[in-house]
């Protein structure tokens, strides 16, 4: 019961709408240009990392709020990773890795991606890195995956 309380309140969070998402302690930038982010990350030798979310998901605010916002806090967060979010459903323009131009909801569908949350961990050039994280998996053991998914998009980022 506590925990459907927790998750309702944290829906409940999440869709307070954009523009207190703007300023949220868990926002995460909106992916707008791969192709640039590719680049930023090869010359730092750093992984992409991209949340597929769908708004009032209290899922994707978990993730956000447990494990992508403070990899941001950190000191020096831009030297580590570049992260985006993907809307699954969303129509904002974006440039995919290739450069052509899609959509989010396009974007997320060559990458068979149809559901919410989801995070690929994604070399510099968009190669997925590890399985992606489908859903929050087992609560308990999340911060292990992820982790692990982490520190190989990591290595590979850094060899290059």
């Amino acid at each position: 019961m506590k925990r459907r309380a927790a998750l309702l309140a944290l829906g409940a969070l999440a869709a307070g709408g954009a523009v207190r998402a703007a300023s949220s302690p868990t926002a995460i930038a909106l992916a707008r240009d791969f192709v640039d982010d590719g680049r930023r990350a090869r010359q730092a030798r750093v992984p992409i990392v991209v949340l597929y979310s769908l708004p009032g998901c209290p899922y994707c605010e978990e993730i956000r709020r447990s494990h992508l916002a403070p990899m941001l806090r950190e000191p020096g967060a831009a030297a580590k990773v570049i992260i985006r979010q993907v809307d699954v459903n969303g129509g904002q323009s974006l440039v995919g890795f290739s450069g052509e131009a899609t959509t989010h909801a396009g974007f997320a569908a060559t990458r068979g991606v149809k559901m919410a949350p989801v995070v690929h961990f994604l070399s510099p050039v968009g190669e997925s890195t590890a399985p992606p994280l489908v859903g929050m998996l087992l609560p308990d053991f999340y911060a292990a995956y992820f982790d692990a998914s982490f520190e190989a998009a990591s290595a590979v980022a850094r060899t290059g």
